[in-house]
């Protein structure tokens, strides 16, 4: 079971990017990878998906069908989700991304 908490995009530019509160993951999505590749958070966790590259990504969860976050390039986009202790497997579901290397592991104690 998974809780999410509102989304939100914002574009950036130059050296006018917010900080990020702490306790934020954040994953940067280039052509085709998603770094870090390991992530373990706690129960809660609030992710800040940095599209760095050139084409759209996303960043969702398997198996939890209601979390994703999507950005255009040079857009962030924040969301969080409330997930049971396991290991999950993040990736980009914009075809041919996956099967490209964009995935990561997450760790949830």
């Amino acid at each position: 079971m998974a809780i999410v908490l509102p989304i939100s995009v914002a574009l950036r530019g130059g050296d006018d990017t917010p900080p990020v509160d702490p306790g934020t993951t954040v994953i940067t999505a280039t052509e085709f990878a998603y770094s870090p590749t390991r992530i373990a958070v706690d129960g809660e966790a609030t992710f800040l998906l940095r599209n760095e590259g050139a084409v759209y990504h996303d960043l969702r969860i398997e198996g939890i069908d209601d979390f994703s976050l999507e950005a255009l390039p040079d857009e962030d986009a924040t969301g969080s989700v409330e997930l049971e202790a396991g290991t999950y497997v993040l990736f980009c579901s914009v075809p041919g991304h996956r099967d490209a290397g964009m995935v990561a592991e997450l760790q949830v104690s």
